[in-house]
């Protein structure tokens, strides 16, 4: 061939060669691209999502402002002796624990990390130890008036706040219209005050329960057996009842359902049974309640009820609910309340 016609050729054929290399390199670099803007996409979609579900940590509730999921935890002693009745405030809390005391009368601790105005919660009452083990995980501001002697003792070693109202009569105020010891009372107000005071401005690193949605309306039983709980006869007989549509359980007390100073009813998502040893100790009536270790729980939510197990480490481990595989039973998002019983004898369900 001519070699003045050998030269163009050669290079026509290397500029062939040269713009297959580049194409085909650069559909790999727009394959790699698109692989790489749908894995961005995905996690892009991933985050909304996630950000999209945010639960407050007390009680696993969905709501619309991060700030307000991991607020300080307060725990108040709240009465139940029908002296005191109708009660404040309780409707509002978190999380309530119900034990008996003295008489076998019941008492509440009531923990309270939300941002509602409350302008009244009381009567506030006495501490017992077996309440400071159930609230010593959350590491809260710890709201009462006195205590037995072992719980003040046992004060000075807990995990909490101690805000006792002997010392810090300011969180307090005393109504005119009831009787000592019924007319000791606090507000939101109130405890915003002590948290300021007291600069507990970090929320604590409590460990909580695992939450999911709410069964669909459709998978809901259409009637579902009343839980009763009998800590004595008439008045402090509590029972919750299911409600289908709300997917809530309401409490009654004493025959009626139970109201507020307000008018307030008290819902609850979950109501869980605690199966413990209790035994009294003194000529008073004071109780030990055994609040470490295994016990058996029923965990009712949805209008079903789970068998299960309560199990607690050490005091300062927050309980756990678990299956007969050892998984955690998830609760729905919502307040939760727990009834501590001695046996099932005084459980209908």
């Amino acid at each position: 061939m001519n070699e003045n016609i050998k030269k163009p050729v050669y290079i026509a054929i290397a500029l062939a060669v040269f713009l297959i290399l580049a194409g085909c390199t650069l559909v790999k670099f727009l394959n790699y691209r698109v692989a790489i803007d749908n894995v961005l996409n995905l996690n892009v979609n991933k985050l909304v999502s996630d950000a999209n579900i945010l639960r407050r940590k007390i009680d696993g509730k969905i709501l619309d402002t991060p700030e307000k999921t991991n607020l300080y935890p307060v725990a108040i002693m709240i009465e139940n002796n029908l002296e005191a009745w109708p009660l404040a405030g309780l409707d509002k809390a978190n999380v309530v624990i119900e034990a008996p005391v003295e008489s076998n009368i019941p008492r509440f601790v009531a923990i309270y990390a939300n941002s509602e105005q409350i302008e009244k919660i009381g009567p506030v009452r006495s501490a017992r130890p077996y309440y400071l083990d159930w609230v010593a995980p959350y590491d809260p501001l710890y709201m009462h008036v006195g205590g037995s002697p072992e719980a003040l003792q046992l004060l000075k070693t807990y995990n909490v706040v101690n805000l006792d109202q002997y010392f810090n009569d300011q969180y307090y105020w005393r109504d005119n219209w009831r009787y000592a010891p019924h007319n000791v009372y606090t507000s939101s107000e109130k405890i915003r005050e002590a948290i300021v005071a007291k600069q507990l401005v970090s929320p604590t690193d409590y460990q909580t329960w695992s939450y999911k949605d709410d069964l669909a309306l459709d998978k809901r039983p259409d009637q579902s057996n009343d839980i009763v709980v009998n800590y004595t006869a008439g008045e402090y007989q509590a029972k919750w009842q299911y409600e289908k549509q709300a997917n809530d359980y309401l409490r009654y007390q004493g025959g009626d359902v139970m109201k507020m100073s307000d008018g307030s009813r008290i819902l609850a998502k979950n109501v869980i049974i605690e199966v413990h040893n209790i035994v009294v100790i003194d000529n008073i009536g004071r109780k030990k309640i055994t609040t470490i270790g295994s016990g058996k729980a029923l965990i009712f939510r949805d209008g079903q009820v789970v068998i299960g197990i309560w199990s607690k480490d050490d005091v300062n481990s927050a309980t756990r609910y678990l299956d007969d595989k050892g998984n955690d039973i998830q609760l729905n998002g919502g307040t939760t309340w727990l009834e501590i019983v001695q046996n099932e004898d005084i459980l209908r369900y």
